[in-house]
């Protein structure tokens, strides 16, 4: 079929769809009688606050309108929706329970009800009084035109109260006593504008500092608040009114809120005062492979042990008592918590080995006349799989080779040696192969292969002692080792044996520290006669591409509020350093026969990420840079060290390995087609701007079907300049010219446990060479169609979100 063809083809298309849309364009067309098109919720806000607030104020005032309109486009202002269920009313009529329907790709019109109307406008009056807005005047009108009813809602706030002063009445000393101890984190300030919220926050937060303080019994219910709105300011005077009118005027034209003072009442209703009682900790009694409730009465069929004050219950011996010990926070002795009993779960949950973890309490009643009052404490866990497997899955495509895989299976024995240890076996494999057109066939461009074991201890090993962190810092060692293969064929074979020490621990809830002491890889490469002939003209090939050993350390800090915000608008920053060579020059100072061949250089990266969340949509951006700086006698950074660009989880428009550095184009022309060596560099950038979205419901809802719309940009560069790669160096001059952009857009199946992601993406901008060619590729739409033609796309497949 020619171009022609085509074009009359898609003309035809465009006009039948267009004359289906236009038929179906009258938005009333199937409302009934005496009934109208709900067209649009106005909020008219008249409001005291100030005015970067006052957006907000509308916005969640909008949120409580109960009847909402049909979905509008953002371009043109069009109901899509109701205009294709109106294509096929009768059948959307008659299947009510279509699922087009369910899944709101369509939408029938949504009919005016005043009722409803009355009800949102109850519902703004309510949030504004919890807001402090205790007189805010709420009136609404509707207008009635054409089949549709656009409704206003005029509110005027009037002004909110300011907290005055906080007053605390509480009838225990012991329990005052604590509260005022903590009261600078009240949420409750004087000066503060007064909300109904931060009265709820303030109930939580007292209760949970009881009851973090031997309080078991104590709840919200024991708390309440009295609010006092009588402005003493205006009545300096009790027996002189006209003093007091004037005062009233005085502080009006004055834009003066009005304030309140706050009583917080604490009381225990019963007669025992139970809510006052402090509860310690008297037993611990641990289950570590619970069955059901028979075993907690019927304790002879149990193995029973006890350590360091703990009592264990065992059908089968399943994790050693002091794996078990060192992750408790709940200590035999001291008073209830409910932070303990939280922290408790979280770290058993942590180790890995259950499948359950619950606590309860019941009451000492033995020894509570005449000993003060104590609690057992029961923790039943049920185990979990000890073994399971994971299997990990990319595919890709590119504009210079045919299809690319790479496939990893791994292992987990989560408990070695009855220790809630992590032995990690993964096996990993892949190939590249491109279509020869000169012998037309299919050829292999590269394999490798790798095999990698780790151990996970949930402590810190020799030579740091358990006791300099607390188990609330989760303290763990990993010891890995490994081997991998890559062959590029007809070039090389490069072998990498790998071995590392890592340290990890949780600063608080928000940060984290790796460190790795010590770290060494093995690279031990084997050049073949037709990529050795290009090594004798490159100076920086020959220096990748040579046997070294790298000894080194590492430190990474890690940020995120994920946890902390609830995974919404959240951040991550994680940041490293790198160091090698130190100890390795010092040993060959001592020992000069050593090592020859040894890697020095310092390596920083960073990587930020931001999310801001929607109800059905997140927009996700990312930046990533890092730089290796070689030193002393290294020229290059180890080819394992040295960064590249392309790929599923960088620029998705740019085969893997294959862009750079900098503005570097091999205009030789030996480094084409199934030759391509992988480009790397000493330095890199990218940044990323991913828009999700929800797109429909598979299943009943057991895998959702989600879009994405995505922009990459970034490259690789040298450090230093290079005569075997001309412009591959960084500068701030021309690091507009060197980036290169890509855009696509993605399918994302999610299971839950599990992602299939496929992005397609195309390049938008290429580095400006040195030739004049490159930079922006799509200058016009013919440009545009002209990729698509050539079917100038990169097909990613990968197994979870690029970030």
């Amino acid at each position: 079929m020619n171009c022609s063809k085509i074009v009359n083809t898609i003309l035809a298309l465009g006009t039948c769809i267009i004359f289906l849309v236009f038929s179906s364009c009258d938005s009333t067309k199937h409302v009934p009688k005496d009934k109208y098109l709900l067209r649009s919720n106005e909020i008219k806000l008249k409001a005291t606050v100030p005015l970067t607030q006052k957006g907000e104020l509308k916005e969640n005032l909008s949120s409580l309108v109960v009847q909402k309109t049909n979905t509008y486009s953002l371009i043109g202002n069009m109901p899509i929706k109701l205009y294709r269920y109106n294509l096929r009313y009768d059948k959307y009529e008659k299947d009510p329970k279509n699922f087009q329907l369910k899944t709101k790709s369509v939408e029938p019109p949504v009919l005016y009800d005043s009722t409803l109307k009355k009800k949102s406008a109850q519902n703004i009056r309510t949030y504004l009084f919890n807001k402090g807005f205790f007189y805010a005047k709420v009136t609404d009108t509707t207008i009635y035109k054409k089949k549709k009813a656009y409704v206003t809602y005029n509110v005027e706030t009037g002004t909110n109260y300011l907290i005055n002063k906080i007053m605390m009445d509480v009838d225990d000393s012991a329990a005052l006593s604590i509260i005022n101890a903590h009261q600078k984190l009240s949420t409750l300030k004087s000066g503060a504008d007064f909300q109904y919220d931060a009265l709820e926050a303030e109930k939580s937060r007292i209760a949970t500092l009881l009851r973090n303080n031997g309080f078991y019994k104590f709840t919200q219910d024991n708390i309440s608040f009295e609010l006092d709105t009588f402005n003493k300011q205006y009545f300096k005077d009790a027996e002189n009114p006209f003093e007091s009118a004037v005062n009233f005027i005085s502080l009006q034209k004055n834009n003066k809120k009005p304030t309140l003072d706050i009583r917080v009442i604490i009381r225990s209703e019963d007669e025992k005062r139970e809510a006052y009682r402090r509860y310690g900790i008297r037993k611990i009694i641990v289950y570590p492979d619970f069955q059901n409730a028979k075993d907690l009465t019927d304790t002879n069929k149990l193995i029973n042990t006890e350590f360091d004050g703990v009592q264990f219950k065992y059908h089968h011996y399943y994790v050693r008592e002091k794996v078990i010990k060192n992750h408790l926070v709940v200590f035999e002795g001291a008073y209830y918590s409910q932070q303990d009993y939280d922290e408790t779960i979280n770290k058993m949950n942590e180790l890995g080995i259950f499948q359950t973890v619950r606590i309860t309490y019941t009451e000492d009643t033995v020894n509570a006349a005449y000993n003060g009052y104590w609690l057992h404490c029961y923790i039943t866990m049920t185990p979990a799989d000890k073994y399971d497997y994971n299997t990990s899955l990319e595919l890709s495509n590119g504009t210079t080779y045919l299809a690319g895989t790479n496939l990893t299976l791994s292992l987990r024995n989560k408990n070695v040696a009855k220790g809630a240890n992590l032995l990690t076996l993964s096996l990993t494999g892949g190939l590249e192969s491109f279509f020869d057109t000169t012998r037309n066939r299919l050829d292999l461009l590269s394999r490798s292969g790798g095999f990698n074991t780790s151990i996970d201890f949930p402590k810190f090993l020799f030579p740091i002692k358990q006791s300099r962190l607390s188990s609330i810092n989760a303290p763990r060692t990993v010891t890995s080792a490994g081997i991998g293969l890559v062959e590029r064929i007809d070039y090389f074979t490069m072998i990498n044996i790998s071995a590392s020490l890592t340290y990890k621990w949780r600063e608080t809830k928000t940060k984290f520290w790796e460190v790795s002491p010590a770290f060494i890889n093995r690279i031990l490469p084997t050049i073949y006669p037709q990529f050795e002939a290009l090594l004798k003209n490159n100076e920086y090939l020959q220096n990748t591409y040579k046997p070294t050993f790298i000894q080194g350390e590492n430190v990474t800090f890690t940020f995120s509020d994920k946890e902390k915000k609830k995974g919404i608008n959240y951040n991550f920053i994680k940041v490293s350093g790198e160091e090698a060579g130190i100890l390795m020059k010092g040993l060959n100072g001592v020992f000069p026969s050593l090592m020859s061949s040894y890697a020095q250089y310092l390596k920083f990266d960073l990587d930020g990420q931001k999310f801001f969340n929607r109800r059905h949509s997140t927009l996700a951006f990312r930046l990533q840079a890092g730089v290796g700086i070689p030193y002393d006698n290294a020229k290059t950074l180890p080819y394992i060290k040295q960064y590249f660009v392309g790929g599923a989880y960088s620029l998705r428009g740019f085969r893997i390995r294959t862009l750079g550095p900098g503005s570097y184009k091999d205009t030789a022309g030996t480094l084409l087609a199934g030759n391509i060596i992988d480009r790397t560099g000493d330095m890199k950038m990218e940044f990323t701007t991913e828009y999700r979205f929800d797109v429909v419901k598979l299943f009943a809802g057991a895998i959702k079907l989600n879009g994405a719309l995505f922009a990459d940009a970034g490259n690789i560069w040298l450090t230093r300049p290079s005569n075997s790669y001309p412009g591959g160096e960084f500068a701030f001059n021309k690091f507009g010219n060197d980036l290169a952009i890509d855009a696509g857009l993605g399918i994302r199946l999610d299971a839950g446990f599990l992602v299939a992601r496929f992005d397609f993406a195309t390049p938008v901008k290429k580095p400006m060479y040195a030739d004049g060619t490159g930079n922006w590729m799509l200058n016009d739409f013919s440009n545009l169609w002209n990729q698509i033609r050539r079917n100038d796309w990169v097909i990613n497949f990968a197994i979870g979100y690029p970030f």
